[in-house]
């Protein structure tokens, strides 16, 4: 495990880690979930609330695996967009996308789009990415470009739990819970209000709403 691992994950460019083999990390997910991966990602779309005809952003979308349910919940009158630094998993993102849906190469602290354009940012198993001293920078960004009364959804890793073994993102978001915080504080100081948090298998999650 340790070796596929290691060969999930290209070097740090001083952005982050970008998984250079996604569809491995891909399946690696689907056995750390124990097979509930897809019920998990359900229902991280219904805690972001996304409703027909929404904008939405998914930052480090990787393959496009939770994009295209958050797609069919924002339905035809809706659109979906995907950034991840990884050009491959964009690639394959975008050969299996939808009309409603575009995908993007970038990454978390400096998102190329506009100020104030969607309804609902969602950022799943993407922080632990970012190194520990841009996450605030990642989170202002999100707030920048979601909408005044937009909706925030960001889950990963929980620090709280015992990092999966052997697994570096687990133990990145443990080591960085006691120097920049918990997803709650980053959302706070980001400017967003945070209306709830809680966990899922493996993850924690913040719900928060960029006020009006």
């Amino acid at each position: 495990m340790h070796d596929t691992l290691k060969r999930l994950h290209g070097g740090r460019r001083g952005t982050g880690t970008t998984l250079d083999r996604f569809r491995l990390n891909e399946l690696v997910s689907h056995i750390a979930f124990g097979g509930r991966r897809g019920r998990v990602y359900r229902r991280i779309v219904s805690l972001a609330g996304v409703r027909p005809g929404d904008s939405v952003l998914d930052v480090g979308c990787s393959g496009g695996y939770l994009a295209r349910k958050l797609a069919a919940a924002a339905g035809p009158s809706g659109h979906v967009t995907g950034v991840d630094p990884s050009q491959a998993a964009i690639g394959y993102a975008r050969r299996r996308t939808a009309g409603t849906m575009t995908f993007a190469v970038g990454v978390a602290q400096d998102l190329d789009l506009p100020d104030s354009s969607f309804d609902v940012v969602t950022c799943t198993l993407a922080i632990h990415h970012v190194p520990a001293r841009q996450r605030a920078a990642a989170f202002a960004e999100m707030y920048r470009v979601t909408k005044p009364g937009g909706r925030l959804l960001v889950a990963d890793f929980d620090p709280a739990r015992r990092p999966l073994p052997l697994h570096p993102g687990a133990r990145r978001m443990h080591r960085a819970a006691a120097t920049v915080g918990p997803l709650e504080r980053l959302a706070a100081a980001a400017g967003y209000r945070v209306e709830s948090s809680g966990q899922l298998p493996l993850l924690s999650y913040v719900q928060a709403i960029r006020q009006p």
